[in-house]
């Protein structure tokens, strides 16, 4: 059995090299008796506060009461930290397989260890390894940080590059750069510099770095990313805004979607609001939008259903577009089947089977059917190649002309 070494009540208890355990009651402070660090084979515990003026290296180290250690040096511990009642300060490095304390773990150098849980927070200036770190309150890494799972109750803030499995915060979370397979957190997500996420779930707001990866999105309130962005789905309720160009998969938006570059998706664009992309917008499926869309370059997709206004420089639908009552297409508009429907006001239009209801003005009709509704008033030409029906009322500023086949479109445009 292992020699216990036992202080209680000294000002400064003075040791090197231990073979055994050591109990420290009521003493102030713990110094290498030469040199700079003290070994202990065994275990250290320690009851009440202590200052540890130097390194120490321990089997085990334990804080029985609710007080506080302070190690003014390296802190390198083969097996647990046991504080669960209390707080460890370290103002070296520290080193151990499993931590706990109950207050606060606070390291001003850097940390290794399995698993790291502290009932309030967790702080290290320097850099961070571990499986799992979980502050009750809050986690704050001022460098590198390396885990499989990091938690935070309230906040998590990276001050380095980040490489995570899980991260996970009830409140904010902060990063610089890194790669996280997923992230939960209840209020706010920002990461300043590009990122790589697999799965990003907050309940509020977010933002990632130009140059950043995101698989999933799924935001509760709104999305923002400083410059270029590369993204699997976005499912966001409010709004979503690419500082640069973007291109994924789809996007699914209660608010509004603001792009300052391309767009570009392999699935659907449904947004419950407006649309405004400063580059291109290309969608290999359907666009499908309740309120407006604004794109400065052209728009080429498979699908468009529009509630109110659309505009671009050359909108293309290959299999069909459709736009609401009252509305208004600004744009060259070529797709396979097209219905315009009452009162809107559109220009050009051409393609396969072309609808107009009643009551709507449109500019130029190209197309093999045409079939326009009542009092429909069309104010460029009209040529087609198979048939056109009209009822009463309709207004031709140009008589319609039948002819074999239409021009291209480019050269119509």
């Amino acid at each position: 059995m292992a020699q216990k070494y036992e202080h209680k009540n000294e000002n400064t208890v003075e040791l090197d090299s231990i073979e055994g355990d050591v109990e420290i009651r009521s003493c102030g402070t713990l110094a290498p008796k030469q040199g700079n660090e003290i070994n202990i084979s065994g275990a250290l515990i320690v009851y009440e506060d202590l200052i540890i003026d130097g390194n120490l290296r321990c089997d085990r180290l334990e804080l029985k009461t609710r007080d506080r250690i302070e190690v003014r040096g390296n802190l390198v511990v083969a097996k647990s930290i046991d504080a669960r009642k209390g707080s460890i300060e370290v103002e070296g490095n520290c080193e151990a397989r499993d931590i706990e304390a109950g207050a606060a773990l606070s390291v001003e150098g850097n940390l290794k260890c399995i698993v790291a849980k502290a009932g309030a927070s967790i702080k290290v200036e320097g850099d961070a390894e571990a499986q799992r770190l979980t502050g009750g309150a809050s986690v704050k890494i001022g460098g590198l940080c390396k885990v499989e799972r990091i938690a935070g109750g309230a906040s998590i803030s990276i001050g380095g590059n980040i490489e995570a499995e899980e991260f996970d915060a009830g409140g904010s979370g902060k990063a610089v750069s890194g790669v996280i397979k997923k992230v939960s957190v209840g209020g706010s997500f920002k990461a300043e510099e590009a990122i790589e996420i697999d799965d990003l779930d907050v309940g509020g707001s977010a933002s990632v770095g130009p140059g950043s990866k995101v698989r999933n999105i799924d935001i509760g309130g709104t999305f923002k990313a400083h410059g270029e962005l590369e993204f699997g789905e976005i499912d966001v309720g409010g709004t979503v805004k690419i500082m640069g160009n973007a291109r994924g998969e789809a996007i699914d938006v209660g608010g509004t979607v603001k792009a300052e570059g391309d767009l570009s998706l392999t699935q659907g664009l449904n947004v419950g609001g407006t649309v405004a992309v400063l580059g291109n917008l290309k969608c290999d499926d359907k666009i499908k939008v309740g309120g407006t869309v604004k794109v400065e370059g052209r728009i080429d997709t498979f699908r468009i259903i529009v509630g109110g206004e659309i505009a671009a420089a050359y909108i293309k639908a290959s299999d069909g577009f459709r736009i609401g009552k009252r509305a208004e297409v600004r744009g060259f508009v070529e797709s396979g089947e097209i219905l315009i429907r009452e009162r809107a006001r559109t220009e050009s239009l051409y393609g396969d089977d072309i609808r107009i209801e009643e009551r709507a003005r449109v500019g130029s009709i190209y197309g093999r059917k045409i079939y326009l509704e009542r009092d429909v008033i069309v104010e460029g030409e009209v040529l087609y190649t198979e048939s056109l029906e009209s009822e009463s009322g309709v207004a031709f500023k140009e008589e319609p002309r039948k002819v074999d086949s239409l021009p291209p479109p480019e050269q119509l445009k």
